[in-house]
């Protein structure tokens, strides 16, 4: 039976990324989406969570992390915020042009200078044309449920986009607000098995080969982009 309860929003994402059955967790820290993913780290360390979770030095390598993870087939989740949001910039293209389908939660927090951590939208202006698709919640309900719709629509065969889901930061993510989180049993109807169709198994031993042999790579891009071009077949 779905349950209703007072939570914070920041935790309420981290237990609605539970329910999701994420495989794999990469993040960094950064205020005001600390809460998202150390909620996650005592899910993980705890083992009600069935997730490597990868704490890794920068949001540059949070995000590479999750393209790794998600390439693989592994249902993949990472948060962040502000500056932590630019400065994985680059990568961000990376995830939507090899349709990998990550879910990310951005607690949207203003940019430097002057240093500020209040809520703003000036860092999803500046991601605003990087191919993925956006969703901005207006409450926690609203967090949660797109959580699944996220993971729901970026896996899906026709679609294969990575998904950020907006929520101010503060004046959303560190409030309490009655939620209702759905059965558990509904979750695992609504979200199949992610079955990431690229590259295909063929693909990935061409890859394995290639690295057993040392055989010379112009750069690890240049081998994801080939194998992806590979595997469609073209």
């Amino acid at each position: 039976m779905a349950e209703r309860v007072g939570i914070e929003v920041s935790v309420a994402i981290g237990d609605a990324v539970r329910q999701a059955n994420v495989d794999v967790i990469a993040a960094y820290p950064i205020t005001p989406q600390t809460h998202i993913v150390e909620h996650l780290a005592e899910l993980v360390a705890n083992g009600e969570v069935d997730a490597a979770y990868i704490p890794v030095e920068s949001e540059h390598s949070a995000m590479s992390a999750c393209l790794g993870s998600a390439a693989v087939g592994a249902r993949t989740f990472t948060a962040t915020a502000g500056q932590g949001l630019e400065l994985m910039h680059e990568v961000l293209y990376v995830a939507s042009s090899m349709r990998f389908p990550v879910v990310m939660t951005v607690a949207n927090r203003a940019l430097s200078s002057p240093l500020s951590v209040w809520g703003d939208h000036s860092d999803v202006m500046a991601v605003r044309d990087t191919g993925w698709i956006q969703i901005f919640t207006e409450n926690g309900q609203e967090v949660v449920d797109h959580i699944f719709c996220a993971f729901r629509i970026a896996e899906d065969n026709k679609v294969l986009l990575p998904v950020m889901i907006h929520l101010d930061g503060f004046h959303l993510s560190h409030v309490i607000e009655p939620i209702t989180f759905p059965d558990q049993s509904k979750v695992d109807k609504f979200l199949p098995d992610n079955k990431y169709p690229l590259p295909s198994p063929r693909i990935l031993s061409m890859a394995v080969m290639a690295v057993s042999l040392k055989l010379p790579i112009v750069s690890s891009r240049t081998l994801a982009f080939s194998l992806w071009y590979l595997s469609t077949g073209e």
